[in-house]
């Protein structure tokens, strides 16, 4: 399973670091809680969290989804339709599934995913921010977008370009589900603080 091996690879990782979970969740703006629950399988993470904790790791989301780390230089990578690697967020309300592409080995500024929101009948109440920049392309469906206290329609073809620092979410306010190309620009470091998730008011 894909939520069991980036949980392994979020250990695997602050452990080759040396890095308590205490000390990992107050470089990351998590708690201890939380990367505890992530660890052990027991929650699956947002982007925004994974964003959150590959900065305070400094590595590139990306590298949660492989196996082992690649040595050899890379200067492009590919990734067909049926090789999209999937993960599923389980027991939340918001219940978003996700696909990760592969990664070009030695290039670390961008991530990709394609997030498919499911419609919900009740609003999600919790806001995430992150380091970097972020960019949405609606592929499918609608959703409405909130930054802060603003909440923005965006249609099929619709894309906004954004600063993820400020707190926001997606949600599907539809009766069938969206789909969305979601692409997060981290700093070169990996090694920004972030802030924390943070409930609407």
């Amino acid at each position: 399973m894909i939520e069991q091996q980036v949980a392994r690879r979020i250990r695997e990782i602050r452990k080759s670091k040396d890095l308590t979970l205490e000390r990992l969740g107050e470089k990351a703006g998590i708690s201890r809680g939380m990367l505890s629950r992530l660890e052990n399988n027991q929650c699956s993470p947002p982007i925004a969290t994974l964003s959150k904790i590959a900065q305070a790791l400094e590595v590139p989301i990306g590298v949660f989804f492989q196996e082992d780390h690649p040595a050899a230089s890379q200067r492009f990578a590919i990734t067909r339709r049926d090789q999209r690697v999937q993960a599923v967020r389980h027991g939340a309300q918001i219940g978003f599934t996700y696909w990760a592409f592969n990664k070009a080995r030695n290039l670390h500024l961008i991530e990709a995913f394609i997030i498919r929101h499911p419609a919900v009948k009740k609003v999600p109440k919790m806001l995430f921010d992150h380091p970097g920049e972020e960019f949405l392309l609606v592929l499918s469906g609608s959703v409405e977008f909130v930054i802060g206290r603003e909440i923005i329609r965006l249609d099929a073809g619709d894309a906004i370009h954004f600063d993820p620092s400020v707190a926001h979410r997606v949600q599907n306010r539809g009766k069938t589900h969206a789909e969305c190309l979601v692409v997060v620009a981290g700093e070169k470091s990996y090694a920004r603080p972030a802030g924390s998730g943070m409930e609407a008011k």
